[in-house]
């Protein structure tokens, strides 16, 4: 446990279906290579009309670059956890709520340095269970009109990604149980 892993580790990325969990796409790391990196490389897998639900790793800046582009050029969109770290500029306060917001791709080598301002609109909801403390979430979104696509049915279908979540920790616990694979 505190040395070096006993046992082969693979970083993978799986781009899922909502609901029926049919993977669309996968890749497997090398040498390394984080998640964050694959999710990049699952982007050039998307379909026609798809809507890429993302959790907080993907909610800064950089990869929203890589996801509105890849989204632009099949027509699909995406809508993402925003990292808590991030601070956009407000544009202006949409009709439901919702706000237009720029933020600013940073310079890889020099970070006070912005060398890009894009758009995306920001969804906040707050969510919770009852008898815990409720929390805010940010949801950036490629989906700026409020009228086509009104905040509380994105907000519902960002809950749906939780599925995945609960479907990768069955997935784990069923592997685990055999001799062949371990998984962690």
């Amino acid at each position: 446990r505190r040395g070096r892993a006993a046992f082969a580790k693979l970083t993978t990325a799986v781009l899922l279906e909502v609901g029926l969990h049919n993977p669309l796409a996968a890749a497997i790391g090398r040498l390394g290579e984080s998640e964050w990196a694959l999710a990049q490389r699952l982007l050039a897998q998307l379909p026609k009309g798809a809507l890429v639900l993302g959790d907080r790793l993907y909610g800064g800046a950089a990869f929203v670059v890589h996801a509105r582009a890849a989204c632009a050029r099949v027509g699909s969109h995406f809508l993402l956890r925003a990292s808590r770290s991030t601070k956009p500029r407000v544009i202006r306060r949409l009709r439901d709520g919702t706000r237009l917001i720029q933020l600013g791709l940073r310079a890889r080598n020099n970070p006070k340095r912005i060398v890009e301002w894009f758009e995306v609109r920001e969804i906040r909801v707050r969510v919770g269970r009852p008898g815990h403390r409720s929390h805010e979430l940010r949801l950036w979104t490629s989906l700026v009109d409020p009228t086509t696509a009104p905040a509380i049915e994105l907000a519902t279908l960002y809950a749906q990604r939780w599925e995945h979540e609960l479907y990768f920790r069955e997935l784990k616990r069923h592997v685990r149980k055999t001799a062949v694979l371990q998984s962690h």
